[in-house]
C-alpha cells in the first residue's frame, strides 16, 4: 500500500509587501494558488480558492471530483469578485495534485489539475532531471507552442505574466487534467512561478534529488529563490510516495500562510505560522495542534502535512517515469487576464530613465532654439516703416516666434527713391549684415540723385537750342 507526505514552504520575497500565495498540504491532497488583483484581491482569491478544493475534493475523491472541486472553487473567487467591488478582476492560478487511488501493483495514482502558470514537476531519478508535467497558461507559452518564441526567449519575454486562463475571471473555467500512476519513491513538486523565474529546472532537480527529507528540500528550494532575487513570493509543496501502512494520524491540514480572522496576513519577510484549519464536513479533525512554532528569522515557513517521521534513507530508484494519461484536454481561448504586478507600491513616475531622456530631450530643443535664434539675429533687411526707409534685424516677415527689430530708421522716403525700388522695399530687401544693409540704403539714395538730374540736363540742352535757332530766319 502507497501514501503520500507533503510539505509546503513558502516566503513573501524581498520586494512585496504582502504574500498572495497559497499553499495546501494534506496526505492526499496538495495545491499551490498565486492570486492576483490589487492589493488584497490575488490573496483572497488564492485563499477561496484552496478552501473551496480541499471542501469540494472531500466530498469525493476522484478525478471527477477533483474536476468539480476546481469548478467549485473557480465559482467562489468569481462571485466574490462580483460582490465586492474592492475585489474585481481578482484571480488566481491553482495547481493541485490529489490522491485518487491504489493500484495492485503498488502504484499510486494521482490526479492533477493546472489552471494558469504555477507549475508540476516529476523527478527522474534515472536520468537525475525533473520532467515539466503542466503546460502554462501565458501568452509566451501559446507563442513557445507555435513556434514563435523558443523556451529561452520565453523566459525573459516582457509578457511572459500575462495569463490566457485562470480561476475567477470567468463564471467557468476548463482545467488541464492528467492522472499518473506513481510508483513508491516517486516524488512531486507544485510551485508558484516565483520559483520557477528564479531557478532553472536543473537548480530544481539538484535540491529534490540530493535532498531526501521533504520538509528540507522545500526550505532549499524557497532559499534559493531568494538568494537568487526574490522578487515574486515563492510557494513550493513536495510530495513524496511512500510505501507502506498509513499513519494513524492521516487528516492532517496545512494551509500557509496564515490568515486572520479570515483576512490575509500583511507578511513583511518570512511567514510566520503554519496552522491546521478544521476539516471539511465527515472528515475527522487532526488531533494536531492547532499552529507550528515560526521558523528562525529570514527562513521561508516549512509545513508538512502528516505527522510522520520524516524520511531518512534515499529514495529507491524509479526505472522509468510513470504513466501519465491526459484525461481532458481543454480549448485554450485567448482570454487574456491582467498580469501580476511585480510592485506592491505605486510604480515611480520620475525614474533615471526618465530622468535623462528629459534632459535630452531638452537639449536637442534648446539646441534648436539657440540655432533659429542665432539665424534670426545675423540676418538684416532694408524695409519701410512709417512711411521712411528702415534697417530691421530679423527676417522679413519674422521667423516662428522671432519678429523683427528696427535697428535704424532713416529720413529717406519712397519719393526719394526711384519706384522701382519701392517694390522691393516693400517686400524687404535681405543682406548678411548691418553694413551691408546701410551700403544698400545709401546705393538706394544715390540712384535717385544720379538717374534724374541727368534727365533734367538733356532736356535743357533741347530747349536752348530752339531759342537760339528761331532768330535766324
Amino acid at each position: 500500500m502507497s501514501w503520500l507526505r507533503t510539505a509546503a514552504a513558502t516566503d513573501t520575497g524581498y520586494l512585496r509587501v504582502t504574500n498572495q500565495d497559497v499553499a495546501l498540504a494534506t496526505n492526499d491532497l496538495a495545491a499551490v494558488a498565486d492570486g492576483m488583483g490589487g492589493h488584497l484581491g490575488g490573496e483572497v482569491a488564492a485563499r477561496i480558492a484552496v478552501e473551496q478544493l480541499l471542501e469540494a475534493y472531500r466530498r469525493d475523491r476522484t478525478t471527477d471530483g477533483l474536476l468539480a472541486a476546481v469548478a467549485a472553487a473557480n465559482s467562489a473567487v468569481y462571485a466574490r469578485s462580483k460582490s465586492d467591488r474592492n475585489l474585481r478582476g481578482m484571480g488566481t492560478t491553482l495547481t493541485a495534485a490529489a490522491f485518487i487511488g491504489d493500484e495492485p501493483d503498488g502504484q499510486l495514482r494521482i490526479a492533477l489539475v493546472n489552471v494558469g502558470d504555477s507549475r508540476a514537476y516529476l523527478v527522474d531519478w534515472r536520468e537525475r532531471r525533473v520532467h515539466k508535467l503542466t503546460e502554462d497558461h501565458s501568452v509566451v507559452e501559446e507563442m513557445v507552442r507555435s513556434g514563435e518564441l523558443t523556451p529561452e526567449e520565453a523566459a525573459v519575454h516582457p509578457h511572459r505574466h500575462i495569463l490566457t486562463r485562470a480561476l475567477g475571471i470567468e463564471p467557468s473555467i476548463e482545467p488541464d487534467c492528467w492522472e499518473l500512476d506513481l510508483e513508491p519513491g516517486s516524488r512531486l513538486l507544485l510551485c508558484s512561478d516565483g520559483l520557477t523565474n528564479e531557478l532553472g529546472e536543473q537548480d530544481i532537480a539538484k535540491v529534490l534529488l540530493d535532498e531526501a527529507d521533504a520538509e528540507k528540500a522545500a526550505s532549499e528550494l524557497v532559499r534559493l529563490a531568494l538568494h537568487r532575487g526574490g522578487i515574486d513570493n515563492v510557494t513550493v509543496v513536495v510530495l513524496d510516495v511512500l510505501a507502506g501502512e498509513t499513519p494513524a494520524v492521516s487528516d492532517d491540514v496545512v494551509v500557509i500562510p496564515v490568515a486572520l480572522s479570515g483576512a490575509p496576513v500583511q507578511a513583511s519577510g518570512a511567514i510566520t505560522e503554519a496552522v491546521a484549519l478544521t476539516a471539511a464536513v465527515g472528515v475527522a479533525a487532526s488531533s494536531r495542534p492547532a499552529g507550528q512554532p515560526s521558523s528562525p528569522a529570514g527562513q521561508p515557513v516549512v509545513a508538512k502535512g502528516s505527522l510522520t517521521v520524516p524520511m531518512t534513507t534515499a529514495p529507491p530508484q524509479v526505472l522509468e517515469v510513470p504513466s501519465f494519461r491526459a484525461v481532458t484536454r481543454a480549448s485554450r481561448p485567448m482570454v487574456l487576464v491582467k498580469a501580476k504586478g511585480r510592485k506592491e507600491h505605486r510604480d515611480r513616475i520620475f525614474t533615471i530613465r526618465v530622468a535623462l531622456f528629459v534632459l535630452v530631450f531638452a537639449a536637442i530643443l534648446g539646441s534648436t532654439a539657440g540655432v533659429v535664434v542665432w539665424f534670426d539675429k545675423a540676418s538684416f533687411y532694408v524695409g519701410l516703416d512709417r512711411g521712411y526707409v528702415t534697417i530691421f534685424q530679423g527676417r522679413p516677415g519674422g521667423l516662428l516666434w522671432l519678429e523683427p527689430s528696427v535697428v535704424e530708421r532713416t529720413t529717406i522716403t519712397p519719393s526719394d527713391l526711384l519706384s522701382s525700388n519701392v517694390v522691393y522695399l516693400k517686400q524687404g530687401m535681405e543682406e548678411s549684415s548691418y553694413q551691408a544693409a546701410r551700403n544698400l540704403v545709401r546705393s538706394l539714395s544715390l540712384e535717385r540723385t544720379v538717374i534724374i538730374p541727368s534727365e533734367s540736363t538733356t532736356t535743357t540742352t533741347v530747349l536752348a537750342t530752339t531759342t537760339t535757332t528761331v532768330p535766324k530766319r
